[in-house]
């Protein structure tokens, strides 16, 4: 099974992470990771007040414990979320929504086949990943822009042989950081019928009159996402899939229901030092009388997007460079154009 927690997503990337071990009794080993990473993006059209936008990507640390039966996860630093047609904002305002300590929680193994999560936990859909070092591109997907970041919860984990089943209670898209937090329920449920292929049916059902905030406007989003992946050899295949509802509630600023669906095809090869990465996506937005834009590029719109990512990785050095275009049926830049195309630079350390 295609695991959806931050630390996996680390040691796949660009291969394997280099871990520090440290022996802390009577803790047990520890694992030390994190990265060190600076970008740049420029714009053709700007969908922002710049063109050109060059700050830290990511400068987080990593500790964990593994559960043995009590373990943790904790990772903090400043980090950027750039999306595909979506304005870019300074690397602190990235990070200010979900703290510089955006994954911090506690695990619990009573057995091999089961785990219980609590704390400041990854969401559970989607494909691509939170942090730009982990990500196969620095610019994420506009099908992951609709997708929940982080959740303060409680989630459960049961394996067995092929089969994969996740259950929560969170606070859905953030809500314990407003004033009036809304419960939400998530469950997943995955088949790994090889080694090399897997599949996952993912939701997350917020309550309906969960009030927006800094990381979702709005914040009542039912999600419903398909994702799978395959790999032969040196290639990878991955598809995400999303639909995405926000119920009518005045109390979420919601004055009629919105809807909006995507999906998102990935192909990456690898050939050590050398790794290249493309996503393809389509997204839709339906038309709704609130006005609501569930996918970042305005009410309605719909279009496509690809990326392409060359990615080079020699020890603990990381470089790549990120090609992508948007194509809309609306504008949706500063300057009114329907399309945009970015070209971008990330190098930094990986340890």
């Amino acid at each position: 099974m295609r695991k959806l927690a931050l630390l996996t997503t680390v040691l796949g990337a660009f291969g394997s992470a280099h871990a520090i071990e440290l022996k802390a009794e009577p803790l047990g080993t520890l694992n030390l990771e994190g990265a060190l990473t600076g970008y740049i993006l420029h714009s053709n059209n700007t969908s922002d007040t710049k063109k050109t936008r060059y700050d830290v990507g990511s400068a987080i640390i990593s500790l964990s414990k593994p559960a043995e039966p009590f373990g943790f996860t904790l990772m903090g630093g400043a980090y950027v979320t750039p999306v595909v047609g979506v304005g870019i904002v300074k690397t602190s305002q990235n990070t200010d929504p979900f703290s510089p300590l955006p994954v911090a929680y506690v695990e619990y193994k009573p057995m091999k086949e089961a785990s219980v999560q609590v704390g400041k936990l990854p969401t559970i859909i989607g494909y691509e990943s939170a942090f730009t070092y982990t990500n196969n591109y620095i610019q994420r997907g506009l099908v992951w822009n609709m997708q929940p970041v982080i959740n303060n919860g409680v989630r459960i984990t049961y394996e067995m042989e092929m089969f994969t089943a996740k259950a929560g209670i969170n606070d859905g898209f953030y809500t314990l950081s407003t004033n009036d937090p809304k419960f939400a329920f998530e469950g997943s449920v995955g088949v790994t019928p090889t080694k090399e292929a897997s599949l996952s049916f993912n939701f997350l059902i917020p309550d309906k009159d969960a009030i927006p905030n800094s990381t979702a406007e709005p914040a009542n989003k039912r999600e419903y996402n398909v994702v799978a992946s395959y790999t032969f050899e040196n290639l990878s295949f991955g598809a995400d899939l999303m639909y995405v509802e926000a119920p009518k509630s005045s109390k979420a600023g919601v004055p009629e229901k919105a809807k909006a669906s995507g999906g998102a095809l990935h192909l990456s090869y690898e050939l050590k030092p050398i790794k290249l990465s493309g996503r393809v996506e389509y997204f839709k937005d339906n038309s709704d009388t609130g006005s609501i834009d569930l996918v970042g590029l305005g009410d309605g719109n719909k279009g496509w997007t690809f990326t392409v990512t060359p990615a080079y990785k020699m020890g603990n050095l990381m470089m790549r460079a990120d090609l992508s275009y948007v194509n809309a049926d609306s504008a949706f830049t500063s300057n009114g154009k329907k399309s945009q195309a970015r070209l971008g630079l990330e190098v930094g350390f990986l340890f």
